[in-house]
């Protein structure tokens, strides 16, 4: 009895120690989708990355599992045997770049499986590959491999279809040619290649010439540009120079003008005070007369102050006598409307009135004149200066 109690609890506690939770783990860029086959069987839901519960284990693992999907985009290379238009043989290799598409992924595991590059991508590619060559010659791979490349892409893309993939492009990465192809080839490339270096030659000859005399006519242009600058500077020097030059002139006549202005105000200044100086003197001069003028008044009233009329009249009669000068006859009275021949010229009458020529000696006092005019005689006993006689000549 105690070993069979013993033998259960061992069993229990085998059965316990082998008990547990089973998981799986989607990585990132990869996606999932949940496989219960006792629980409603592949679910839609697609699980991103991350670590999932599966199901107890005890004493059997359970059946649940994740199918897991590679979303990421990968390359495969192929290698294709096939032939050209013209019938020659042919080996290829390509790269083609797919991925499957998420929203799709249930249809995808369903329809075709997780294996879905085998069985669906891998055939269809080398099939459009067959094709698409075989419509095309050894040049068009040479000179369009590009063209080639977008054509299989097409195709390829035409063929997978509603297969639930992308196919994001198709590569042509080698072609192995037929020895006596490849050796066409190669004398072709080799004849292209030349001409294209000789033409490459042609045109840098040619590019040189014309940089040449594009260099040339830049030159002539930056001396035409030059000349003209410096032609420029020079007339403006020119122009600098003839316009400081007649500045000069123009400041020149100024100061002239200035200089004429000085002379002219200070002979205009001189005229002034030669002329207020001549004015002055002659002010002084008429000064100078005037009071001589008024002393010798003054004199003359003074000595005129103390003679009698007498005095005067004899003055008078003395005077006449030295203006006549000798051998004048003097008349007083108005004798001019008697005829002459009343009046002979008498020796006696012209030497009756000279008056002798002297200095003026005051006479001394005389008797009182009469109380009637009379006429005196007078005589002379000097002679008169020479030449009077011509002044005082007989009017009749």
């Amino acid at each position: 009895m105690k070993t069979a109690i013993a033998v259960r609890f061992s069993l229990t506690l085998a059965a316990l120690g082998t008990a547990g939770c089973a998981t799986t783990l989607v990585e990132p860029g990869h996606r999932g989708l949940y496989f219960a086959p006792n629980g409603g069987g592949l679910r839609r839901e697609v699980l991103p990355p991350g670590k999932y519960h599966l199901g107890w284990c005890f004493l059997y693992c359970t059946p649940n599992r994740i199918d897991d999907f590679d979303v990421t985009y990968s390359t495969r290379n192929e290698e294709v045997h096939t032939k050209s238009i013209e019938g020659l043989e042919l080996d290829l290799k390509l790269s083609i770049i797919y991925r499957p598409i998420v929203s799709e992924l249930y249809q995808l595991d369903t329809e075709i499986g997780s294996n879905y590059y085998d069985e669906v991508v891998s055939p269809e590619f080398r099939s459009a590959c067959r094709g698409i060559f075989a419509r095309h010659s050894y040049a068009d791979l040479q000179k369009n491999s590009e063209a080639v490349e977008d054509e299989i892409e097409a195709e390829v893309r035409r063929r997978t279809a509603g297969k639930h993939i992308e196919i994001n492009s198709i590569t042509l990465e080698s072609i192995n040619y037929a020895p006596e192809i490849a050796d066409k080839i190669r004398q072709k490339i080799a004849g292209e290649q030349e001409a294209a270096r000789q033409k490459a030659a042609i045109a840098w000859e040619a590019e040189k010439k014309k940089q040449i005399l594009v260099a040339e006519a830049e030159q002539k242009k930056l001396e035409a540009v030059t000349s003209a600058e410096q032609q420029q500077l020079e007339l403006a020097k020119e122009g600098e120079t003839a316009h400081f030059k007649a500045e000069q002139e123009i400041a020149a006549l100024e100061t002239q003008k200035k200089v004429t202005r000085a002379e002219a105000e200070i002979e205009r200044m001189r005229a002034q005070t030669a002329a207020e100086k001549k004015i002055i003197e002659a002010k002084a001069d008429a000064e100078a007369i005037r009071q001589t003028a008024r002393a010798h008044a003054e004199e003359q009233r003074a000595e005129t102050a103390g003679v009698t009329p007498m005095e005067v009249m004899e003055h008078a009669y003395d005077a006449l006598g030295r203006l006549g000068g000798t051998g004048t006859t003097i008349v007083l009275g108005d004798w001019a409307h008697v005829p002459s021949f009343l009046f002979p010229r008498v020796p006696s009458l012209q030497s009756a009135f000279m008056l002798p020529y002297g200095p003026y000696t005051p006479p001394a006092p005389a008797p009182a004149a009469p109380a009637g005019p009379q006429t005196p005689t007078l005589s002379s006993t000097k002679p008169a200066a020479a030449g009077a006689g011509a002044r005082g000549a007989d009017p009749y």
